[in-house]
């Protein structure tokens, strides 16, 4: 019989521990007022069985690396999700487990600020709705690649793009895009082997060719979102970042896409079929890949086709957000200026000391002070609902929470559930979607309201209790606060 309810011991405002038989050191971080779903609990329990099955295999199946699985992290945003649930880290040597990281590869927040002010922005009404749409949906994106574009892309990420051709959309885009490594998560290129399985996309039509899968935001909560800064609660970092008052920024969610989803799914497969079949076979269904021992060029496999379809994902988020920058400019008529706070990936392995981090809907939280460009800690951000607030934060580099911090607020309702809400909740928030609703029939505008129900603001827990539990656990610490105006749904 299963057990029904997890025991959890509150160790200090900020945390909370969580029981399991196997013994594995479980904290969740949430203040009191962080709503948590016990039902999302139980998932716990089969993660921390992981740490058993990794004593099992052994040296036989890792070599001689001390394979273990150390401990987990959950984050305040901390619910079930598909596989695994959001917000949780781990902290393991010697292997991965592509379940733990899901399908979404190198999904990641994008921040970026601008010199446009809300006064310009309240100016454009509608016309701006309707640019956008045609930008993201309408084919107005126009971004010119041929095949070594794409090539350098996936083997290199940023460093791989010479984006001199001012061609398209690239005419908004800075020639030299290595100025903004430092600002992009791993310096926003991966190391990858080869090309994998994606030659065809690579090829393409043959020749230069608009590409129709860069600049995609995707479906479920991922966006491109116009924000006015609201309020700066820490002058300096603000400053030095070029983060201003009353000014517009946009802030991105989005991933990798078909590509994620086609490494994540194959790996998945690939390591249930690695699993010795002299061994029970667990029943929490996390398969590992190890990185050392005779089968360890399989775990580097995963990671190679891992680096493609993150490489992909910063590209993608660049170009999702000179999207923005392009509908700016050219309504406003001039060049909007712009600068890049950071771009911070979740779903993700990061390799750490001598292990790997596993995150789920979970953003690093580091502190390097030996780092020139963010001394006092990297940014991370925390996206409130279409109708709360959002917030950039720095680091502290905090390991007991494994430098981790939330991706967000939390899903307190499932989609299906969320559809049957009341739609009026939509009427509060400007949303720009595939298709205008006042030129089509009531009913199919109908039905489109009812799909972007699933991510009404009412399906998500508030922001502020996830904050201030990052900022009482010193994770990180605020800088600033932003408010949504405008959310592009995909």
């Amino acid at each position: 019989m299963k057990q029904k309810f997890v025991p959890t011991h509150r160790l200090d405002d900020v945390r909370v521990s969580v029981s399991n038989p196997s013994g594995l050191d479980i904290t969740l971080f949430a203040n009191k007022d962080v709503p948590i779903d016990r039902n999302s609990l139980w998932e716990t329990q089969a993660i921390a069985s992981i740490s058993e099955t990794i004593s099992e295999l052994g040296s036989d199946f890792f070599g001689d690396c001390g394979a273990v699985l150390r401990r987990a992290v959950l984050t305040p945003d901390f619910h079930k999700g598909s596989g695994i649930p959001v917000g949780t880290v781990l902290d393991a040597k010697g292997f991965v487990i592509p379940k733990c990281v899901g399908r979404d590869l190198n999904c990641a927040m994008r921040m970026i600020a601008t010199d446009v002010s809300i006064d310009e922005f309240q100016s454009l009404g509608k016309a701006l709705d309707n640019k956008l749409r045609h930008i993201y949906f309408e084919g107005g994106r126009d971004i010119p690649l041929d095949e070594d574009n794409r090539r350098n892309m996936l083997r290199h990420g940023l460093m791989g793009i010479d984006s001199k051709s001012k061609e398209g959309l690239w005419k908004y885009i800075p020639d030299d895009l290595t100025s903004q490594c430092d600002y992009t998560h791993n310096l926003g290129s991966w190391d990858t082997d080869d090309t994998w399985m994606f030659e065809d996309f690579i090829k393409g039509s043959g020749g230069k060719s608009r590409d129709a899968a860069l600049g995609s935001i995707g479906g479920g909560n991922h966006f491109v979102e116009f924000q006015m800064v609201e309020d700066i609660m820490d002058k300096q970092a603000a400053y030095q970042w070029g983060i201003k008052k009353d000014c517009i920024s946009i802030m991105i969610h989005s991933g990798s896409l078909s590509l994620g989803s086609m490494v994540g799914d194959h790996f998945v497969d690939v390591a249930k079929k690695l699993y010795p079949s002299h061994i029970v076979r667990p029943n929490h269904d996390f398969y590992p890949l190890p990185l050392y021992g005779d089968k360890g060029h399989i775990g580097r496999q995963y990671l190679s086709a891992l680096g493609l379809a993150s490489n992909f994902a910063v590209m993608n988020r660049l170009m999702l957000g000179y999207m923005a920058i392009k509908a700016l400019s050219e309504l406003l008529g001039r060049d909007v200026e712009s600068n890049l706070i950071y771009d911070l990936s979740h779903n993700m392995i990061f390799p750490h000391d001598d292990g790997i981090i596993h995150r789920k809907g979970s953003s690093p939280a580091e502190c390097d002070n030996h780092n020139s460009i963010f001394p006092d800690g990297h940014p991370v951000i925390i996206p409130g609902s279409m109708g709360d607030a959002s917030y950039v934060l720095k680091g502290q580099g905090n390991h007991d929470s494994l430098q981790s911090a939330p991706h967000g607020a939390g899903r307190v309702t499932a989609r299906g559930e969320g559809r049957k809400a009341d739609m009026g909740e939509l009427d509060k928030i400007r949303i720009v979607t595939k298709v205008d609703p006042d030129k089509i029939r009531p009913d199919i505008a109908n039905e489109i309201r009812k799909n972007m129900m699933e991510e009404a603001p009412g399906n998500y827990k508030p922001v502020l209790p996830a904050l201030e539990t990052v900022r009482d656990a010193n994770i990180a610490k605020p800088v600033s606060k932003m408010w949504p105006l405008l959310t592009i749904k995909g």
